[in-house]
């Protein structure tokens, strides 16, 4: 029994019965790649963190879901205590909406887990693209000797390349 179903029927605390579960001792080799192991995983989800908020809008996003979430939560809660209040004719129905209204909370921190994660992948997809194009040569295009020119010298440039192609 719960705590809220003994407050409901107005009854006396259960007496419940420890469980003890005991853990079996790690030695300190496993304890310390046990540290290493989730070390590695902390920098590499700060790593990740440090990189989603270059993302502009995403905390609007966030915002919002936890908006719809925390007000589908509310009105869940409002319509289970409706629901209790009513004839069992008509709480079959508002049990139902409830459920749809614990579906759209779901759907909204399921939305907001997506879009980050969708983040994560197209920077690694990017990480990996820039990666390949180092490794292929082709890093530093923009550096690869191209020349600077104003409006008017390459107009020049095309009227007399235009002229030496003509006179041929």
């Amino acid at each position: 029994m719960t705590k809220k179903m003994e407050e409901f029927f107005n009854l006396p605390p259960a007496e419940a019965e420890e469980v003890v579960e005991t853990l079996p001792e790690k030695t300190k080799d496993e304890l310390f790649a046990e540290a290493q192991q989730i070390y590695s995983s902390l920098t590499t989800a700060e790593k990740v963190d440090m990189a989603l908020p270059t993302v502009v809008g995403l905390e609007a996003h966030d915002y919002e879901m936890d908006d719809i979430a925390h007000k589908a939560v509310k009105t869940f809660e409002d319509l289970i205590a409706l629901g209790g209040n009513v004839p069992d004719l008509h709480a079959g129905k508002i049990y139902e909406v409830a459920g749809q209204m614990l579906k759209t909370a779901l759907d909204a921190k399921n939305a907001k887990a997506e879009r980050k994660l969708k983040m994560i992948e197209l920077q690694l997809k990017k990480v990996r693209a820039e990666q390949i194009d180092l490794e292929q040569g082709n890093g530093n295009r923009r550096d690869s000797g191209g020349n600077e020119f104003d409006r008017n010298e390459l107009l020049k440039y095309f009227v007399r390349d235009k002229t030496e192609k003509s006179d041929k």
